[in-house]
């Protein structure tokens, strides 16, 4: 409470805490924490950007075609266009849907969003019942800060399976779409294949464990300064030191095999000698 900066949020037990958010990109060959940061969001939805943007500034440009892995709270139309406008190669999950009780009305599941199909050429969605959903307007969600587009049914009325399809009170059904719909989809079924699975997969052989070692065995779990700009800085501290640790480990292990490696031009082996 003696921190007016910090923010209540759900922790992984499901109690709400005083706290802040802390995001880390790590580098896949080496594990070396390449971004961090420090924010107030009580989701990472809004983070993927500013760590690309962050990275960039460290480490350069990244590369057309760089695999770009996070987690589902990372997943939003927006996040996946800005990585494909960059030409990089998104590999996030959707969220995990709850899961829907046995005796749920096997009529209603059916009219189901996913199983409505788009109509690219007419912009237009085709429901269960081959009818047809138009375009209406686009909107702004204030609370997650997207933009999104609705599309009425036309021949909804006329429809006998329109109490199971919504419940509107005029019996029309509307979807709400979010932008960049097409690019989510396109990224929702490559992460269905094995080879994406698989490169996802590696995320947690590379990024838990930097967050797993200063948490657990380093015991970095509470911030002892106050206020968001203190904050970041200790936070960049504890990943200064953990950076200057795994470097000091992989130089050592490159002494015992004698292999000479630069590190951006700071660091040179040379069989057993370091410069």
């Amino acid at each position: 409470m003696t921190d007016q900066e910090s923010r209540f949020m759900k922790n992984k037990k499901g109690n709400f805490e005083l706290a802040y958010n802390t995001q880390i990109t790590v580098d896949h060959k080496l594990g070396i924490i390449v971004a961090n940061d420090v924010c107030q969001d009580r989701n990472d939805m809004h983070q993927l950007k500013p760590q690309i943007e962050l990275v960039e500034e460290n480490c350069g440009l990244l590369k057309e075609g760089t695999r770009i892995c996070a987690d589902s709270g990372y997943c939003s139309g927006e996040n996946i266009h800005y990585l494909n406008e960059k030409k990089l190669d998104p590999y996030i999950p959707e969220k995990k849907e709850v899961t829907k009780p046995a005796t749920e009305n096997v009529k209603v599941i059916r009219f189901n969003i996913g199983n409505f199909e788009y109509d690219e050429k007419n912009d237009e969605f085709i429901c269960p019942e081959n009818q047809r959903l138009k375009f209406l307007c686009e909107n702004y969600e204030e609370k997650k800060k997207r933009k999104y587009r609705i599309y009425k049914g036309t021949e909804c009325k006329k429809c006998e399976f329109s109490k199971n399809c919504t419940k509107r009170k005029d019996g029309i059904r509307r979807l709400k779409i979010a932008n960049f719909s097409k690019e989510r989809k396109e990224l929702t079924d490559k992460m269905k294949t094995e080879e994406a699975k698989k490169i996802f997969g590696q995320r947690k052989q590379v990024v838990e464990p930097a967050i797993g070692n200063y948490k657990e065995n380093l015991g970095f779990r509470d911030f002892f300064t106050r206020g968001l700009k203190s904050v970041r800085n200790e936070f960049n501290l504890v990943c200064t030191a953990v950076n200057l640790r795994k470097i000091w480990i992989y130089l050592i292990k490159m002494s015992e095999i004698g292999e000479k490696i630069e590190i951006n031009g700071a660091f040179r082996l040379k069989k057993g000698i370091m410069n």
